[in-house]
């Protein structure tokens, strides 16, 4: 494209784009720099950030890693605090000690010495009849009053639960009233409220006359918060995700739908959907009959006559624990359950949800479709207030759509009168035909369903007003394969990843042709994806840009404003170096920005980089930070209001790469208009003699940006000296009127071990210093500074196309040409 001078974006176009992103208004903006936030647990294995937004306000990233899921919030890692409290035997290893049993009825308390879990048996059915395990854990005075988090896991079928129970004295529930827990793995924050409370689980005969497990029970303490899950590292990049306010839908083909709950900063739950009555294959039509034991209860033996038409005639699998099983008699309303065992080819045990009408032998039965033995869908997403998933390994171009308004029953008809009828908000699959067998890649939710596959993109519709069993054609719109990516959405188009991997391509409907196209984003600069994504994440603020991981760890960007016409790329490259490589980009991921962490302006983007640093392996999360801008001159009554403003603008611009800051502002309440000033300061935490530079005051702005002794320190309050020790005479000042800080100034930076041997840039005080290199997790600085910032340096680059101003005969490409002078127009350019 460099030699198409005719083309109508030649003058807007730009050659090379590096560490700077494309203004939807024309012209360039550099990077800002990222901010190291954590490593990641495991160096050496890949994780994925993954995105959980419940509103704009409450809004998570999640590191995704081998066997675990941890949690970012307000530009931070979620932590627990330190705790001298455990839990004795979590894991149950040999045996149940120092578990005492405080179970009620005919209930009791037991080992698995198989697996090594507790068991906890109801004994009966009535409530009265507990499973109930107890343990007293003891802290030192102080810690009672502190968040603990208790990590747990709950096994059993799906849908299954306990109770926890925590007490200030024994049975009792002063800390936690009884709460009810799914099968799967949880984290719960509480405060115990005495310094020896007790940890109970509880299993009632009146909820489920079956044993429930408990296993790896322990108090977190001092650590990131985390919970496991059953995803390995090869696994992550298959995961999607489909959001319905405090629960993410996540999904692979090999693993059951899992939904990871919120109902705390510190209170997360991973367990298994226990989706109801479907969804299911079609009904048998082989001779083979299903023989249930009773028409209802738990742990019932259903036996088939033949293995003919189960699981491609070889009958029951050890896979088919937790597939579902319908089963009707004649035109009665169909009874279903869930296999908890597999006793043999031809019977397993069943948990009998909804009765069977008889004991007798029928034809008329269908098993469920998403099992270990046939696959679990791979995508998931909403529509029109339908939960939706897609392609397994049996059955890649099926979708599945759950009942109208409830998201976990997937039962495909209903009961009415004394028939078995399809209605409009019931359940309903579909499978596409088309001329070859293409797997579903992914469902998007737009105006209409939106379904990419590998051979092409299609469009669910129905001639009424919402889709139903009854009304809904799915038709392909474009024969552009899809990628096993998940697109993004901008406005109402679809940016679907390319099969290939290469192209970026806008699926939008188009009024001209009435129908939807698919144009390529990436036509003009085919390049840039030149080693294929593996990765889509989209940022709407500031700057609309869609992020994408490239296969080679380089991160593209592509500011995206279709209403503007404009089609932006850059390429991004962070410093530090990988084996003596180029630093590699294996995740990004967006969040909406929020008040709390100052980022309401924006959506916050996160990266994970992967570094050698000191010979070693490093992974890192950052997220990159704000822009810089400059405060307008005409916000400002005075020209040295201004360039205070400005400096203090200067001093928090962030541009080097998996950086920190020296940026501790202690909050000024007052100060005096008297000899000497008096700064009042809660907490402070100076000492005489200490270096104070203050910023930000109101009304007393002979104070900002000057650097000042502390005196006479008390515990709220410092007196001000200039820095041959004479009192600061503030009486001729302005009154103060509110706000301020003030920072100690410093002259070594600490907390950088994770750069350990690593040549930094440094800004300090707005002022860049020399480069350092971290040596004991630390540098020294030249001069003293208040607000520093440090990290790895990185370059920016723009290289403009061949200047064409014509010539009398053709193109001026090629001619030599000599250039008088440049003009650059810069915005905050300090």
């Amino acid at each position: 494209m460099e030699a198409r001078v005719d083309f109508g974006k030649y003058a807007n176009a730009a050659a090379t784009v590096k560490n700077m992103i494309p203004l939807a208004q024309g012209g360039l903006s550099r990077r800002p720099g990222t901010r190291f936030v954590a490593k990641t647990k495991d160096p050496d294995a890949k994780p994925r950030l993954l995105r959980f937004e419940f509103s704009t306000e409450q809004a998570y990233v999640i590191e995704a890693g081998n066997a675990y899921f941890r949690f970012y919030r307000n530009l931070g890692q979620i932590a627990v605090a330190a705790t001298d409290g455990s839990i004795g035997n979590g894991a149950f290893t040999s045996d149940i000690s120092g578990w005492d049993n405080r179970s009620a009825g005919s209930g009791s308390i037991a080992h698995d010495s198989t697996n090594g879990r507790l068991n906890l048996v109801p004994g009966g059915t009535s409530g009265s009849d507990v499973g109930w395990a107890e343990q007293d854990v003891t802290v030192t005075a102080g810690n009672e009053t502190k968040e603990h988090v208790l990590a747990f896991r709950v096994l059993g079928a799906p849908g299954d639960t306990v109770e926890l129970r925590i007490g200030t004295t024994s049975t009792g529930s002063e800390a936690v009233e009884d709460k009810t827990f799914e099968v799967g793995t949880h984290t719960m924050g509480f405060t115990p409220g005495a310094t020896t409370f007790y940890i109970q689980f509880r299993n009632r005969g009146s909820l489920h006359n079956k044993t429930i497990q408990i296993d790896d029970v322990s108090l977190l303490n001092d650590e990131a918060l985390e919970i496991a899950t059953p995803y390995g590292e090869s696994d992550l990049f298959s995961l999607k995700t489909a959001q319905s306010a405090d629960i993410l839908y996540v999904s692979h083909s090999n693993y059951p739908i899992h939904r990871l709950q919120r109902t705390g900063h510190t209170s997360w739950s991973l367990v298994e959907v226990p989706y109801q009555d479907g969804p299911y294959l079609d009904e048998n039509t082989t001779g083979t009959t299903l023989t249930a034991a009773a028409t209802g209860g738990l742990n019932i033996t259903l036996t088939a006559s033949s293995t003919d038409g189960i699981n491609d005639n070889r009958g029951f699998l050890s896979t088919d624990i937790g597939r579902l099983v319908r089963v009707q008699h004649g035109s009665n309303e169909p009874g279903w359950g869930v296999v908890v065992g597999v006793t043999s080819t031809t019977a397993v045990k069943i948990d009998i949800k909804r009765a069977f009408n008889a004991i007798s032998a029928t034809s008329k039965w269908r098993l469920g479709a998403w099992s270990r033995a046939t696959g679990f869908p791979a995508t998931v997403g909403f529509f029109e207030q339908r939960f939706g998933a897609a392609r397994t390994t049996n059955q890649p171009q099926k979708f599945w759509l759950s009942q109208s308004a409830d998201i976990e029953n997937m039962r495909p008809d209903s009961f009415v009168g004394s028939e078995v009828a399809v209605e409009d908000d019931d359940a309903l699959d579909f499978q596409i035909a088309a001329d070859q067998a293409n797997a579903i890649q992914w469902l998007a939710s737009t105006k209409q369903l939106a379904l990419g596959t590998s051979g092409g993109l299609w469009i669910g519709e129905s001639d009424g007003a919402v889709l139903t069993p009854n009304d809904i054609q799915v038709r392909r719109q474009t024969t552009n394969g899809a990628a096993d990516v998940q697109p993004v959405l901008v406005d109402d188009a679809v940016l679907v990843l390319q099969r290939g991997r290469r192209k970026i391509l806008e699926f939008t409907f188009n009024f001209d042709t009435n129908g939807f196209r698919a144009p390529d984003m990436t036509v003009l600069a085919d390049h840039i994806t030149e080693s294929g994504i593996v990765e889509l994440a989209y940022q709407e603020e500031p700057d609309s840009t869609v992020w994408c991981v490239r296969g080679d760890g380089v991160l593209a960007g592509m500011t995206f404003r279709r209403e503007q016409d404009v089609v932006g790329w850059g390429r991004h490259i962070f410093g530090g170096s990988y084996l003596g490589g180029r630093a590699v980009c294996e995740s990004v991921t967006t969040i909406p920005g929020n008040g709390d962490a100052g980022t309401q302006e924006r959506n916050e983007v996160w990266i994970c980089i992967k570094r050698t640093i000191d010979g070693s392996t490093v992974r890192t999360v950052e997220f990159l930070e704000d822009e810089f801008t400059g405060p307008l001159r005409n916000d400002y009554a005075s020209v040295e209001a201004w360039e205070a403003a400005l400096l203090n603008a200067q001093q928090n611009a962030f541009y080097v790469d998996c950086g920190l800051s020296l940026n501790d502002p202690k909050t000024i309440s007052a100060a005096t208009k008297a000899d000497p000033v008096v700064i009042s300061s809660a907490g402070h935490g100076f000492a005489n003699g200490e270096r104070i530079r203050i910023h930000d005051v109101i009304g007393m702005t002979q104070l900002n940006g000057n650097v000042y002794k502390a005196a006479n320190v008390t515990a709220g309050t410092f007196e001000l000296t200039d820095l041959e020790d004479n009192a600061v005479d503030g009486t001729a000042f302005a009154a103060y009127v509110a706000g301020g800080v003030a920072r100690k100034e410093v002259s070594a930076i600490a907390g950088l071990g994770y750069l350990e041997g690593e040549t930094v840039k440094i800004l300090a005080d707005g002022a860049v210093h020399p480069d350092q290199t971290v040596s004991g997790g630390s540098v020294t600085l030249e001069r003293p500074a208040s607000r520093v910032h440090v990290g790895l340096g990185y370059a920016h680059q723009y290289r403009s196309l061949k200047i064409d101003v014509g010539a009398a005969a053709g193109t001026a490409v090629g001619k030599t040409k000599r250039i008088h002078g440049v003009t650059l127009l810069l915005l905050d350019a300090a």
